[in-house]
């Protein structure tokens, strides 16, 4: 456990934190002027209203670790379950040469214009669909030849901290893996302790509300384990970061039993 890590992630957290409180009122303007002005008194789309406008600012900064992102998601090969790709950050990523078909799961409507923008600008246009729903939508999953052991690769980079149900939600993507299937993972989750634990703890009281939905004390690598068998389990904390951290990451991946 380092301060350095500890001082950098606290003053990143906070910048997020209040980025968050600073949007609300252009959150909230974008409501009346979409003409509905009661919609700022509804919790669940006052705060996905917010996501969205804040996203917009900081989703590139927020998706910027090139070298991390990078590391995961070029690892996808065959048939590909991209997990929340929002606006499009981080499809460039993606190794054409080595996919055959990628699923964008994305239930925010909003952010599909940008994100198709971004498949067209990656050169994936052909083999990139967006799919506006969740995980837990099995019948409109069906819809797209998503099913039961249907999956090559799935691909979640801050994502999971926020889809609803999770242990339910992460048990179905297990089941839609085929076996022998890869689990690329690039996720905030809860801290071990210590002072970023603490800050950690408070501002999750806020939080979800702020950026739609997003957890950040969820275990979120116990989730995964619990979810199936795997022949590979290999998700550590990146390079400089020991767990302790008030925003902190786990990376790797996991591969199916056969």
């Amino acid at each position: 456990m380092t301060v350095f890590s500890q001082i950098k992630s606290l003053f990143f957290g906070s910048i997020f934190l209040t980025a968050g409180f600073a949007s609300l009122p252009f959150a909230a303007l974008s409501l009346v002027f979409r003409g509905r002005p009661l919609a700022i008194f509804n919790k669940s789309e006052l705060s996905a209203a917010n996501f969205t406008f804040l996203w917009r600012l900081i989703g590139k900064p927020s998706a910027a670790d090139e070298k991390l992102t990078k590391k995961t998601i070029s690892q996808a090969h065959g048939v590909v379950l991209d997990l929340g790709p929002g606006t499009g950050f981080t499809v460039h990523h993606f190794d054409k040469s080595k996919t055959t078909k990628i699923f964008g799961i994305e239930p925010n409507k909003a952010f599909h214009p940008a994100l198709q923008a971004a498949i067209d600008a990656a050169g994936l246009t052909d083999i990139y669909t967006i799919v506006g729903t969740g995980v837990e939508d099995s019948e409109t999953l069906k819809k797209f030849g998503i099913e039961q052991g249907s999956v090559d690769t799935i691909v979640a980079c801050k994502v999971l901290c926020s889809i609803p149900e999770p242990k339910a939600t992460i048990a179905e993507l297990y089941k839609i893996l085929a076996p022998g299937g890869l689990f690329l993972v690039l996720e905030h989750v809860k801290s071990k302790g210590g002072i970023g634990g603490f800050a950690q703890g408070l501002a999750n009281k806020v939080w979800p509300f702020l950026m739609a939905g997003c957890n950040l004390c969820r275990s979120t690598e116990a989730y995964i384990y619990e979810a199936g068998e795997w022949d590979v389990k290999d998700l550590q904390h990146p390079e400089g970061l020991s767990g302790y951290e008030f925003i902190t990451f786990i990376q790797g991946s996991l591969i199916k039993a056969k």
